[in-house]
């Protein structure tokens, strides 16, 4: 379990928690399994079905099959050798998120959704009052 997981379901009330956890265990992926899946089928999207993200998968297929594709799929795949353990993690917080809002007591305010890192703010050096992007 990602720690904001294990935050949300010691936030949960007590005789939900088990029934969080056994869900969150049943859907949740695991990491060592998607990486695993992107060094031996990336180049066809198999991390993409085991992500349930078939629309990704298929297109990532497609674009292989296809001459140019092979261009397009290659960088991806070196990138998401890399970048695959923080989109599991990613998705369990998401799941584990998901998952709270179905258990939490209805008199408590319901837990703030993870969100991504925020950029850091390039400092206004031209003068203007207004931001520049």
């Amino acid at each position: 379990m990602t720690p904001y997981s294990q935050m949300l379901a010691r936030e949960l009330r007590p005789e939900a928690q088990a029934t969080f956890v056994y869900e969150y265990q049943r859907y949740a992926k695991d990491p060592t399994i998607a990486l695993m899946l992107t060094i031996l089928l990336g180049l066809v999207g198999g991390e993409s079905y085991y992500f349930g993200d078939y629309k990704r998968g298929i297109l990532m297929t497609l674009a292989l099959l296809s001459g140019v594709g092979v261009l397009i799929t290659i960088p991806l795949w070196i990138v998401r050798c890399f970048t695959i353990q923080n989109d599991c993690d990613a998705y369990n917080d998401y799941l584990a998120y998901s998952l709270a809002l179905r258990y939490w007591p209805a008199s408590v305010e319901a837990p703030a959704s993870p969100q991504p890192p925020m950029r850091p703010q390039r400092p206004n050096i031209s003068g203007v009052p207004m931001r520049v992007n």
